[in-house]
């Protein structure tokens, strides 16, 4: 069967229309999540902490069995099928949790928050994260175009980014703030977040569902290579393959470096540099790098070039370099923005080509052994992922409750104590450098374009 490197219009940008989505999503729980539930609800850190925590390991759980039914129960328009089911359940549950009926007790309003938030992370959002991911691996086999599709993901997902850390706040505002305000703004972000994963379902086709061209032998090869593995042997072959565990590595320090970061910045951009309006500056310098960089196609460009494993090398350098400038002077505004730049660059990059290496692991092991687990290696993949965002989102409220965070003290305009302002410098600038220059060493294990190109030629 004849390979095919070119998308029609409708697939790439129906693939990218994702990232929009997930971003919207994932931008408001990120950015105000904690902040609504300590400050509206009143909902102390260790709730908190309990609930992220439960949510991000019974996620990893149930991420790891829809890869293993992605894989078996491939349906008549394959990964797309699970997506277009679960758009809507996906983001339903997050406009449910900013919602909280004020009226419930405190045990009612912890359920409602508890339920919610479950049905959003370890329920439909774990069925449609697998399955998007597995696309990737059948949308294409070429790893310069999946890339390219990426990179258009990445551009997508950044203007989300950038709307919800820029204008959430003036939309809350906007409402008139409190719970009106959140529900507002989180109308508005959610519905953006099903419409965007909805058009992903709807446009994108995977190749085995396109005219293939040429013989039976062909078409049986195909039927061959989506044969059900039986589990055991699925997981001895994502597992016995040297970037398995790498590559769980990347998405943990990465992932966890995102959320952790995006839960911190809003205590430490109010509490640190004293002005809360500095938010929409700060997004702009850390997002519009990663859209330039997008729209003008950088990443495919210099992965190209360079190959995926030292490309992304130098962006987590580039990351580490970005919070080591910002600790020379952590309240200046100009060092900070600098500081976010550079990460916004390095981010770009990486967030850019970790999904393309995932698919590329998948499409290794599928060719090596004539199968296909993409669904499986997606989900080990995000095993990684979801503890570091677990860590990452219990990891802000250690910082509070190690640095005796005063949620009164915030409602009435007063300063935080000394030891919450220490807390927040490590939180946004230490501890994310650190993850940089783990991410650096561990990047540079993963050559995986050289082993694909091994298998090509031997073929």
């Amino acid at each position: 069967m004849k390979e095919k490197t070119q998308l029609s219009k409708s697939s790439l940008w129906g693939y990218a229309a994702f990232g929009f989505g997930g971003n919207c999503l994932g931008g408001i729980l990120g950015s105000f999540l904690t902040l609504y539930l300590t400050d509206n609800l009143l909902l102390s850190s260790g709730f908190i902490a309990g609930l992220m925590l439960a949510g991000r390991i019974s996620n990893a759980i149930t991420e790891f069995l829809f890869g293993v039914l992605i894989d078996r129960v491939k349906g008549k328009h394959g990964a797309r099928s699970w997506i277009l089911g679960t758009a809507f359940l996906t983001a339903l549950p997050v406009f449910m949790v900013f919602n909280t009926p004020l009226g419930l007790s405190e045990l009612g309003r912890k359920i409602w928050v508890v339920v919610s938030y479950l049905m959003h992370i370890s329920v439909f959002g774990a069925a449609i994260s697998i399955a998007y991911a597995a696309l990737l691996v059948k949308i294409t086999k070429d790893p310069n175009t999946r890339v390219k599709l990426t990179n258009l993901n990445n551009l997508l997902g950044q203007v989300a980014s950038l709307l919800t850390s820029s204008y959430g706040i003036p939309i809350l505002m906007y409402f008139g703030g409190y719970q009106k305000g959140y529900f507002g703004m989180t109308f508005i972000f959610s519905m953006a977040g099903f419409i965007g994963m909805f058009l992903t379902g709807l446009l994108c086709k995977e190749e085995s569902e396109e005219v293939i061209e040429g013989l039976e032998e062909e078409k049986e090869k195909l039927h061959e290579a989506n044969r059900i593995v039986p589990f055991k042997e699925s997981l001895s072959y994502v597992f016995n393959n040297k970037y398995a565990f790498p590559m769980i590595g990347i998405w943990f320090f990465y992932t966890f470096l995102v959320m952790f970061v995006g839960s911190v910045t809003i205590y430490f951009i109010r509490d640190v540099m004293g002005n809360a309006g500095y938010m929409t500056q700060l997004s702009y310098a850390k997002m519009i790098p990663g859209i330039v960089i997008a729209l003008i196609g950088l990443v495919p460009m210099t992965s190209a070039r360079f190959g995926k494993r030292l490309t992304m090398m130098g962006s987590s350098i580039c990351i580490a370099a970005g919070y080591l400038i910002m600790l020379f002077a952590p309240a200046s505004l100009p060092v900070v923005f600098v500081g976010n730049v550079l990460v916004g660059i390095g981010t770009a990059y990486y967030g850019t080509l970790i999904n393309a290496v995932v698919a590329d692991v998948a499409d290794y092991v599928n060719r090596k052994n004539n199968i296909d687990v993409s669904g499986t290696v997606s989900s080990v993949s995000h095993i990684g992922m979801r503890i570091g965002m677990a860590l990452g989102s219990v990891g802000i409220t250690v910082l509070l409750s190690l640095g005796h965070y005063d949620a009164a003290a915030a409602n009435a305009g007063l300063a935080q104590p000394a030891s919450m302002i220490m807390m927040e410098k490590v939180g946004y600038i230490i501890i994310p450098m650190i993850c940089g220059i783990i991410l650096a060493v561990i990047s540079g294990m993963m050559d995986v374009e050289k082993s694909i190109a091994q298998l090509e030629e031997k073929a």
